[in-house]
């Protein structure tokens, strides 16, 4: 009796260790990424990039096609129509080397979706460059 009590508990101690380990291989869980349709543009003013989010928040670096920029640099003016999502490294080069605040003017912005649709977006101002004085005590 005992021999078959101690085989019963042992044969349950293994059954159940193997029922622990094939639940915990699986530690994650699946992840499914809601895409939509495009929604707005952002200014990158790291990266000197367009880039558009859709309706769930999801960035899409790629979807830009073409844009206009506008921009006062000291008091000269800039101009440049682009194809794709960056701004041209020599317009790169010059807001890299500004100390003030300098807002961009986009305009005439299209994206393809993820459908290859092309999208019209409304123009929009964003700002780069640091602060010269810091109004925070």
């Amino acid at each position: 009796m005992k021999k078959a009590l101690l085989f019963l508990f042992s044969l349950i101690s293994i059954v159940a260790s193997a029922q622990e380990d094939s639940i915990s291989s699986h530690h994650g869980s699946v992840k499914v990424q809601k895409k939509g349709t495009l929604h707005s543009v952002l200014y990158d003013d790291v990266n000197f990039r367009l880039v558009a989010r859709d309706i769930y928040g999801n960035i899409n670096d790629t979807a830009v096609v073409s844009f206009k920029l506008n921009v006062t640099i000291r008091g000269l003016a800039y101009s440049e129509e682009v194809a794709g999502c960056f701004i041209s490294k020599r317009m790169q080069q010059r807001l890299s080397r500004q100390d003030g605040v300098v807002v961009l003017m986009f305009s005439n912005i299209t994206a393809k979706d993820r459908n290859g649709k092309i999208v019209s977006f409304p123009d929009f101002k964003a700002q780069s460059g640091k602060a010269r004085e810091n109004d925070s005590y």
